[in-house]
């Protein structure tokens, strides 16, 4: 079995190697379970701080015939709710936020906003409502971005402070945080993951840094039930909308960048203790909290849009995970069952 050493707090490692061969009884029912899905993309298991196992399946692109590979950047979609949350809850070990600090402090314009607190934000309990998509249909800086959903947003009374997923709660967050600090989110992400962690395959949806051959294109079916794989229909984004979704679903990454993240979140020195027991909790029925949906030792995320799946599971030390990242997303392929059931595996 391959395993090999992957830093838990400072999160060094970078190179796996992916043409390993691996015999034993954990793989081959890994492997199995890919094959059920007509997988197509990268995963990364670590046990104990170590590579338990990886591998990549698929093709990256299928007309220029590159194929999926370790180092290859997929997009995180809704995962990057939980890098969001951790930002926010920097501010407030800073002293620059608390998270009993209403919306009406930055955003008063927001329907009922002087009774929504960053805390029921953060949890998906706000009561805000966004009709359709995030964003306008063109490109717009962030904050002229978010000036366009308030005029859209709704408030329920009947959702407030009961769980509610609408991704206008991070767009609103990601524009607190560029008031609050002075910088743009991008910069902020940069610095913050990119490079404080010495991220080599994470990059924004909009940019162009990673070669054709490591940025993935994603895929889908016309029949979302249909779970061939023939890469005939590959997702096509507009330019706004990489743009649109301010921090709730604009990163590309590779696996071992987002387990580097994700580990420095959870159990590295990003946050203190204290900090990571208040916003990593179920705070609802769903167990939704600061982007994960937190269990016993058990810190889930998953993401899916433009035709990308990912799923994210880790333990609260960050030694155990599993990192599914896929660029064909099918409905009837849906890997958050996979990627559940292997983590049970490393854990047992």
């Amino acid at each position: 079995m391959l395993v090999m050493p992957f830093g838990t707090t400072n999160v060094k490692a970078d190179v796996v190697k992916a043409d390993v061969v691996n015999s034993d009884s954990f793989d081959r029912q890994v492997n199995q379970i890919l094959d059920q899905k007509n997988f197509s993309g990268t995963i990364l298991v670590v046990r104990n701080g170590k590579v338990l196992y990886s591998k990549s399946k698929g093709y990256s692109n299928k007309f220029s015939k590159h194929k999926n590979h370790l180092n290859t950047s997929y997009e995180v979609d809704s995962i990057q709710k939980s890098m969001t949350a951790a930002l926010i809850m920097k501010q407030v070990e800073l002293g620059k936020l608390s998270l009993d600090d209403k919306l009406s402090k930055f955003y008063p314009s927001v329907p009922e906003s002087n009774k929504i607190t960053l805390r029921q934000m953060l949890d998906m309990k706000s009561g805000l409502v966004l009709p359709g998509a995030v964003g306008p249909q063109k490109v717009l800086s962030d904050q002229a971005i978010i000036k366009s959903d308030i005029k859209r947003i709704k408030f329920s009374h009947a959702l407030y402070n009961n769980w509610y997923y609408s991704p206008i709660n991070f767009n609103l967050l990601s524009g607190i945080l560029e008031k609050v600090t002075g910088q743009s989110y991008r910069h902020l992400f940069y610095e913050s993951y990119i490079k404080k962690l010495h991220l080599k395959h994470t990059e924004f949806a909009y940019s162009h840094h990673l070669k054709q051959a490591d940025k993935s294109t994603g895929y889908t079916n016309i029949d979302p039930l249909s779970g061939a794989s023939s890469y005939g229909h590959p997702f096509n984004i507009t330019k706004f909308e990489t743009f649109d979704e301010l921090g709730t679903g604009q990163v590309f990454m590779s696996v071992h960048d987002l387990y580097k993240v994700e580990n420095y979140i959870l159990a590295g020195d990003m946050l203190t203790e204290a900090s990571r027991q208040e916003l990593f909790v179920p705070a609802s029925i769903s167990d939704y909290g600061g982007g994960f949906y937190n269990k016993y030792n058990d810190h889930y995320s998953d993401g899916w849009g433009y035709g990308f799946q990912g799923v994210v599971h880790l333990s609260s030390d960050g030694k155990n995970a599993v990192i599914v990242l896929s660029n064909y997303s099918r409905l009837s392929d849906d890997l958050k069952p996979a990627a559940k059931t292997i983590f049970n595996m490393v854990n047992e």
